[in-house]
């Protein structure tokens, strides 16, 4: 429990320090770590569905990004 509330004010004391656009982007690339992580770490198989839907959020945080 610790730990997510820690990691939650991390989240907003960066929000105080840069842009929130740029927190939200960086924030939601964690999936894509989470995917990277599975298939070359632990060998998991990546679907096609998964792919896109990695695509589709890093598409969304460059939008964010670009904003």
């Amino acid at each position: 429990m610790f730990e997510d509330a820690a990691g939650f004010g991390e989240l907003l004391w960066a929000m105080t320090l840069v842009p929130v656009a740029v927190v939200a982007a960086l924030r939601e690339t964690s999936i894509l770590f989470a995917i990277a992580i599975s298939g070359m770490v632990l060998k998991e198989r990546i679907s096609p569905a998964r792919l896109a839907a990695a695509a589709i959020v890093a598409a969304g945080a460059a939008v964010l990004r670009l904003v």
